[in-house]
């Protein structure tokens, strides 16, 4: 991804239980926008649900800081849904290289 200056930045795509979709974008968009001023990268929801899939893919673009800042404050918005969701799943990313996919819900059962 080029993002201004023609420096090259790193994306990384993490699977987002669809239990935690909508606390991720929030009511008209609003979390989302938020995660994004607060890390500084780019962040992307697919739109669309893959049938039958558990998860839905969410990008992160930006520099290696804000793409951890943002995994960071997902992951922080997952574990609370988590919580209200009385523990039926469980969140668990580590990072991982520039371009890899990483999933929220490693352990989603």
């Amino acid at each position: 991804m080029e993002l201004g200056g023609g420096d090259v930045y790193p994306s990384k795509i993490i699977n987002i239980p669809n239990e935690a979709v909508g606390r991720i974008i929030g009511k008209g968009g609003t979390m989302i926008k938020q995660l994004a001023a607060q890390s500084g990268a780019r962040i992307k929801m697919q739109k669309q649900q893959t049938l039958g899939s558990p998860t839905r893919p969410l990008t992160l673009e930006g520099s290696p800081l804000a793409i951890s800042a943002a995994q960071g404050l997902i992951m922080e918005q997952i574990n609370e849904a988590q919580q209200r969701a009385n523990g039926s799943w469980n969140a668990d990313a580590t990072p991982l290289s520039s371009g890899s996919s990483l999933s929220a819900a490693a352990a989603y059962g």
